[in-house]
């Protein structure tokens, strides 16, 4: 593209016989530039609450578990081996079961876990209201999430029974019930705080007195890994006896994959917006094209290839979009990082709250400058397809026809 037609084309960004941009240059590049934005902040807040889920959850439940009939016989030992295991950042003993907890007239299903201050490697430690996890020390306590001690109208101090059915007493076939002081309350913000509660080991083996013995929980670094790692430590144990791995995505993988799939759905969906910013330069490209139709076929007179003609509008449309992407960066990275004061400040702008249904009291949000870039990329390509179709009409002016009109 030779000099004369680049000016004529950066010509068409301008009001005629001015310095400044024209106002269709300014309203197409803004509407680019906000459905730029738009995906990059959707997205970043999608990746900040998949990645407050995973944090919330997995942070919490057991990456791997390994049981064993029987039990394993030196637990000390496996554990410092399977600690050299590549992706695996902490071990521990693992003792959980299902059981039924009551307070008065309430009773609920909840998930059982015997620990200790030493052998815990959750989050749950550092996400305590009231109490800490080294009160399990006392054989009697038990530490409950908020929302369960809520449910159960319970606060520390206060004694709950827990019901184990599947060991009923032979003798009036009635579970038995044990009672436990509530010590800590815990808050971790998901659903686990529902459904999960804390005793010492020594107090579960006492009530529950599991079939395979304590088992083994691994937390892995790279959780997506989790079941490959599994099943690499289990090649590497040296056991007779057949050992039984679970990961977390047997109970909580539907949950993840549909969180992707949200995610992959809600940028499809605000692609859209971007599409139609993109429709409306081509739309305004085209009106230039009908009001300078003298100039174009003037141009195809002098010898000028319908290439070139082309090459024009193809020019123009690609800088206008540019700007835009550049404008949708900075406005997309700007408010993606403050997000929730954002948030914040159009709720008390209209009066509406917009946390409320929510664990957290802020919005997370993870900027990805990979997926900006294959925003970048896609905008630019969308651009670049759709900018022959006006070119296409500019190239195939009949100069004649034109010509005998004027």
């Amino acid at each position: 593209m030779n000099q004369f037609l680049r000016k004529i084309s950066y010509r068409y960004l301008f009001h005629k016989g001015s310095k400044s941009l024209s106002s269709q240059t300014l309203l197409t590049s803004t509407g680019v530039g906000l459905g730029t934005a738009v995906l990059i902040i959707v997205l970043s807040v999608m990746n900040g609450f998949e990645n407050e889920l995973q944090k919330r959850i997995l942070g919490v439940i057991p990456h791997v578990t390994l049981e064993t009939s029987g039990g394993f016989e030196d637990i000390e030992s496996l554990t410092k081996t399977i600690s050299n295991e590549n992706n695996v950042i902490a071990v521990a003993p693992f003792l959980s079961t299902q059981v039924v907890i009551n307070n008065g007239d309430v009773s609920k299903g909840v998930f059982l876990k015997g620990t200790s201050a030493k052998n815990e490697i959750s989050i749950i430690p550092d996400n305590m209201l009231i109490g800490g996890i080294e009160s399990l020390e006392d054989s009697s306590a038990i530490v409950l999430g908020d929302s369960l001690a809520y449910e159960l109208n319970v606060a520390i101090g206060d004694s709950v029974n827990l019901l184990n059915i599947d060991q009923s007493n032979p003798l009036i076939g009635v579970p038995r019930v044990v009672a436990f002081k509530v010590e800590g309350i815990f808050s971790v913000g998901s659903e686990v705080d529902q459904n999960y509660a804390l005793i010492s080991s020594d107090s579960f083996l006492k009530l529950i007195k599991p079939k395979n013995g304590t088992g083994i929980e691994v937390k892995v670094d790279n959780v997506l890994e989790a079941r490959n790692t599994g099943r690499s430590i289990i090649e590497k144990l040296d056991s007779s006896n057949f050992i039984r791995m679970a990961s977390w995505d047997q109970s909580y993988g539907g949950l993840f994959r549909a969180v992707q799939l949200e995610k992959i759905m809600v940028g499809m969906l605000m692609s859209l917006i971007l599409l139609v910013a993109i429709l409306s330069l081509l739309m305004s490209v085209n009106n230039l094209i009908k009001t300078n139709e003298k100039e174009i076929a003037i141009l195809r007179t002098i010898g000028y290839s319908k290439w070139d003609i082309q090459s024009i509008f193809i020019q123009l449309i690609l800088t206008i979009g540019i700007f835009g992407i550049f404008f949708g960066n900075i406005l997309g990275f700007f408010i993606a990082s403050n997000i929730t004061e954002f948030l914040n400040f159009l709720s008390q702008a209209f009066n509406i709250s917009m946390l409320d249904v929510y664990y957290l009291d802020y919005f997370p949000s993870i900027i990805s400058f990979e997926q900006i870039v294959w925003i970048n990329i896609f905008t630019f390509l969308l651009l670049l397809i759709f900018s022959f179709i006006p070119s296409n009409k500019a190239a195939n002016t009949n100069p004649v026809n034109i010509i005998n009109v004027s």
